[in-house]
């Protein structure tokens, strides 16, 4: 074979545009590949972040459904249990799916909204979840948010007096009223001093037409003359409520010893002194039990919590609240209180309200001794009788016929609204504060000063118009699916 054949370099240019050629392809499809799987990514991540914007429009959305809704049950239901049943049947475990959004890249975004109940407090919590979607891609928001209520109506005080009632003020035997005092009624002599009794810091007010016939008092008093009044101030109570359902607290043991048992809650046994219930939402109990002088403490965290018994039954122990909430204590048949029982020792009065349903054991519910409450009583028809060193530190409410604070008893830094009764102060009692009554009576000593009241800390009375913390939220997150 000749030399020459092996050194012909005709063709090499072909080859080498060929491979060239596939190089460049190779590239090519490469970069194609590699833009096509970062528009991909872009798309997915793309719907990833819009599935939660989607997700949390849902929530706005229902939110403000909600919202407008629970303004209107509010404004047109009259009790707590009709309100929190109506809102909870039309929202409660019930999906809403929202696909009004606008369509992005030929698919439809929607969010599926349910809201449950978390606990059956005041104010009550729920938790409101969203699914947001868009094609494949989905995500879920949460958040909780509270519903208030309060008694609506709020309560009409007669101004700054001692002592206001419906009908007559009967001083005697050295009693004394400290501050302005008044009276709706226009009889003659409805207003009476008499032996050594006293009025000082303060007017009297009677109704126009009665300046001149109201008062029946001794010359040597040198009582001014009243003040009238142009309009009447009418007095009756708020709304007694309607008490929650809460499950019954489990069964218990600590230190050895059953503390909770059949829906009793015992401090009865030296083993349970000192126990502390904590309490994550609201409970009920058949009876509460405390005896020699055993403690019993209340943690209610730092939220508002509430307890359901039918018994509060103190007979010789001491309630203790824990934690920045407030805790109101709803017995529905007694409040037993003995010996040298305490609720609520020098704690803060804002911290404790009571209410005492009506039943045959809360005809008449006494304090004597030594025993204390640091709160506030709402006895829904209870007579109340404070005496021998007892003492009430806080407000009182009652739809009974009397209330009889005696013995060096007293109640201080409080408002006794009692429109229906027949509020006596006798045998050195003191009150510090405002007496609402049907009526008034003192002597022996008896001393009622009329001291400056925070309104809107008082509980029980509600307010005209929608509380300003209807509903409350916490921050939107995103939740595990």
């Amino acid at each position: 074979m000749k030399q020459g054949y092996w050194n012909n370099e005709r063709g090499m240019t072909l080859v080498t545009v060929l491979l060239v050629l596939i190089v460049l392809s190779v590239l090519g499809l490469g970069l194609l590949s590699i833009t096509v799987n970062h528009a991909k990514q872009n798309s997915a991540e793309r719907s990833h972040q819009s599935s939660y914007y989607i997700a949390e429009a849902g929530v706005t959305a229902q939110m403000k459904t909600l919202e407008d809704k629970t303004k209107q049950y509010y404004e047109n239901t009259e009790n707590q249990s009709e309100f929190f049943s109506k809102l909870e049947h039309e929202f409660l475990n019930q999906p809403v799916t929202i696909d009004s959004f606008e369509t992005a890249f030929g698919k439809q975004p929607k969010a599926v909204v349910t809201i449950q109940k978390v606990n059956d407090d005041i104010p009550r919590t729920y938790k409101i979840t969203s699914n947001g979607a868009i094609g494949n891609h989905s995500r879920k928001v949460d958040k909780k948010f509270h519903v208030n209520w309060q008694a609506q109506g709020g309560l009409s005080l007669p101004g700054e007096m001692a002592v206001y009632t419906e009908t007559t003020i009967s001083l005697n035997g050295g009693a004394t009223i400290s501050g302005s005092m008044g009276t709706n009624s226009n009889s003659s002599g409805t207003i009476s001093f008499d032996g050594g009794a006293s009025h000082r810091n303060g007017s009297i007010y009677v109704p126009r037409g009665a300046e001149s016939s109201a008062i029946d008092a001794p010359h040597s008093m040198n009582i001014k003359d009243p003040v009238p009044l142009d309009k009447l101030t009418s007095l009756a109570l708020p709304p007694f409520p309607v008490y929650p359902e809460y499950p019954v607290y489990p069964d218990k043991q600590w230190n050895q010893h059953e503390v909770v048992k059949g829906g009793k809650l015992l401090i009865d046994n030296y083993r349970a002194d000192n126990y502390t219930l904590d309490l994550k939402s609201g409970a009920s109990f058949s009876e509460i039990k405390l005896g020699s002088k055993y403690t019993l403490n209340i943690n209610v965290g730092d939220s508002d919590k509430a307890i359901v018994v039918d018994h509060l039954n103190v007979i010789n122990g001491h309630i203790n609240i824990k934690g920045s909430g407030n805790l109101t204590l709803y017995v529905k048949d007694e409040l037993t209180m003995g010996s040298g029982s305490t609720i609520n020792n020098k704690g803060k009065i804002e911290l404790l309200s009571v209410y005492l349903k009506e039943s045959k054991q809360s005809k008449k519910m006494k304090l004597s001794g030594s025993q204390m409450i640091f709160g506030s009583l709402y006895a829904e028809t209870a007579d109340i009788e404070i005496t021998g060193g007892g003492g009430f530190q806080g407000h009182i409410f009652t739809g009974g016929d009397d209330v009889t604070i005696s013995g060096g008893a007293r109640t201080y830094s409080s408002l006794l609204y009692a429109p229906s009764a027949t509020i006596r102060i006798t045998g050195g009692g003191r009150v510090k504060g405002m007496i609402v009554s049907h009526s008034f009576e003192a002597d022996g000593g008896a001393y009622a000063e009329f001291q400056k009241l925070d309104i809107e800390s008082i509980p029980f009375i509600g307010e005209n118009g929608m509380p300003d913390d209807l509903i409350t939220s916490e921050p939107l997150r995103e939740a595990s699916r």
